[in-house]
């Protein structure tokens, strides 16, 4: 076995541990590796980061001595991210709508807003938005930004909107809700559509139900389709149509605050100011309705000749219409019938005419077929002093003839009229010669220059012969002159027709009688009783004399004296009766009133005189004038 002992060794001694156990062998090689080991990490610890410092401080040297040793150092860009470095080619995107309908845009740049990550900026934009009907809305821009978390595109600069049907709008700036189907702008606009042509400041554009609003300063150019631009008719040509607004072949220019589209209906509402002009008319009316044929987008852009073709035109109250050459018609409302080529206007019509014509009435028709005009209600046409009253006014502007009824006017249903005559001078009084007849006081005077007022069933104007005829139990009144007839045709100078509207008849002078025909049962009575009747009569205004003729019969009460002519200087009241030769020889009475006569010559006229009625005329105080007695003349 072998001995232990404890010796440690130091300095190269060896020594005895005190624990007893022996410990043998020299560690002084292990301490001075130890030693050395330390002393190098030590190094290391200190010299590596000095050695770096020393590296980089000869960089800059060699950096410093490039640029210019002792010269001011330029700054150095740091490079950075931006949002305009980072670009995407040929971007595209596309989403679909819970009604079946989708969309897609495309862009040649885009670039993402990296402070607003949904913003997307694009350059050089097109897209379209097709609807559950497969109608297709396409659209371009120069630039614009799309959020694709809200479906909200902005378009910039350069826009262009087509749509199927010929629909193309052009922008400076707009809003597309693409999920939505929505499209406005609050730039000014212009949009070509198959009705016609639009501008506004304002638009919006729903595609899903097809709805279009444009507000803010509208202008509106309604266009007939597929024909050319009509030239306006010349203000003298007029007369050819009864409609002064709403002819199907021209076009019609309209201003309003507001215009909106509904193309399922169909219909543009305009409001705000409205005045539409069309032709030589212009029509003023807070509000108006226009109903058309087809679509404004016809569906696959599929040809359509009635698209947009203005169908009905309905105007709110009140409506006025003017034409250049002074015309106006005016009313609460007004439809205009363009496919049935017609017109109404209801609710307090009022038609002037230059110089001085006015008619006023309940209802206007006007009916291109018969080419006529049709004022009913309670209707009064004015011209100066003269007056027409009735219920029925229809007037053909071709023929410039017109026909006055009072159908259904209540208890009578009666035409009234009024001439006023004046200037006119009495002129004196004519002798009557020997053997000329029997000459009787002045029961028939009357003032020349008072109105004439007439009555009658029916009154037709022809004012191309200047000749207005009154039919149906006929009663005229000039002062205390009194005319009833079956039929009365008065000629007249001047203009009285409401259907005349060219150069001239604006020109001429309110209607003026000039001559009087009574026909048919004509029948005379002065105001004192005297009666004359007869087969036709004669009135001569200007003279101011009246002839009676045919089968004559003077009387006043039981007294008659019968012939074949009578004639009255109204300027005087004198009367003269004759026979001119017929077989009717005159009789006068005896004192007894029997009648029983002597029959005298043929040529003269026949009377029956009462001499009793006569003492009783003679017994009365005489007055100047003499209108209660006979003051029978007969010459010698």
């Amino acid at each position: 076995m072998a001995a232990t002992r404890d010796t440690i060794v130091t300095a190269g001694r060896s020594r005895t541990a005190g624990s007893g156990i022996i410990v043998t062998g020299d560690r002084s090689v292990s301490r001075k590796v130890a030693r050395r080991h330390s002393k190098i990490v030590t190094t290391l610890r200190y010299g590596l980061p000095l050695g770096a410092l020393v590296v980089a401080g000869a960089f800059g040297l060699s950096v410093m001595r490039t640029t210019g040793w002792g010269s001011k150092l330029p700054e150095l860009a740091m490079p950075q991210i931006l949002p305009e470095s980072l670009k995407m080619d040929n971007p595209h995107y596309e989403g679909f709508n819970a009604d079946g309908g989708r969309y897609w845009i495309r862009a040649a740049t885009a670039r993402q807003d990296l402070k607003a990550l949904q913003i997307i900026a694009l350059d050089a934009i097109s897209g379209e938005l097709i609807d559950a009907e497969k109608q297709t809305t396409k659209l371009t821009a120069k630039r614009g930004t799309f959020d694709n978390k809200a479906n909200l595109l902005e378009l910039f600069d350069a826009i262009d909107v087509s749509g199927d049907g010929g629909l193309r709008a052009t922008l400076t700036r707009a809003t597309i809700k693409t999920k939505e189907g929505l499209i406005s702008s609050d730039q000014p606009v212009t949009v070509e559509m198959a009705a016609g042509r639009i501008s506004a400041q304002q638009m919006k554009i729903r595609q899903k139900s097809k709805e279009y609003t444009f507000s803010d300063g509208v202008r509106t150019k309604l266009s007939p389709p597929n024909t050319a631009p009509a030239q306006a008719p010349a203000a003298t040509d007029e007369k050819k149509s009864p409609l002064a607004f709403g002819d199907p072949s021209q076009p019609i220019d309209v201003t309003s605050s507001r215009l909106d589209i509904d193309d399922s209906k169909k219909t543009a509402v305009f409001t705000g100011d409205v005045v539409a002009a069309q032709g030589t008319a212009t029509m003023t009316t807070p509000e108006m309705t226009v109903a058309y044929m087809g679509e404004v987008q016809t569906k696959g852009g599929a040809k359509n000749d009635d698209s947009g073709r203005v169908k009905l035109i309905v105007a709110q109250d009140p409506v006025v219409l003017k034409r250049a050459n002074g015309a106006t018609l005016a009313g609460r409302s007004a439809t205009f019938d363009a496919i049935a080529r017609s017109a109404v206007m209801e609710g307090d019509i009022v038609m002037t005419q230059e110089p001085d014509k006015r008619a006023v009435g309940d209802r206007a028709e006007f009916d291109e077929q018969s080419n006529s005009v049709m004022l009913t209600g309670a209707v009064v046409v004015t011209q100066g002093s003269n007056e027409l009253k009735g219920r029925k006014l229809v007037i053909n502007r071709a023929t410039g003839k017109m026909q006055l009824t009072g159908s259904g006017a209540g208890a009578t249903g009666r035409v009234a009229a009024r001439f006023q005559q004046s200037g006119r001078k009495p002129q004196p009084a004519k002798e009557s010669r020997p053997g000329e007849g029997i000459s009787f006081g002045p029961a028939f005077r009357t003032d020349p220059n008072a109105p004439v007022q007439i009555e009658s069933d029916r009154l037709d104007v022809d004012d191309t012969a200047k000749k207005a005829t009154f039919a149906g139990d006929v009663r005229a009144k000039q002062g205390d002159f009194f005319i009833r007839a079956a039929e009365l045709v008065a000629g007249y100078s001047g203009s009285a027709s409401l259907g005349n509207e060219s150069a001239d008849a604006a020109k001429a002078q309110a209607a003026e009688l000039t001559h009087i025909n009574a026909r048919k049962n004509v029948e005379i009575t002065s105001k004192n009783g005297q009666k004359a009747t007869g087969d036709w009569a004669e009135f001569d205004t200007k003279a101011n004399m009246a002839t009676l003729g045919g089968d004559v019969v003077l009387a006043q009460g039981n007294n008659v004296v019968r012939g074949t002519k009578l004639v009255i200087d109204m300027n005087t009241g004198e009367t003269t009766i004759r026979n001119d030769g017929k077989e009717n020889g005159a009789k006068i009475s005896s004192s007894d009133g029997t009648g029983n006569g002597e029959a005298q010559n043929a040529s003269r006229p026949s009377a029956v005189f009462y001499p009793n009625e006569m003492k009783g005329q003679a017994a009365k105080p005489k007055r100047e004038s003499g209108p209660d007695g006979w003051q029978a003349r007969t010459a010698p």
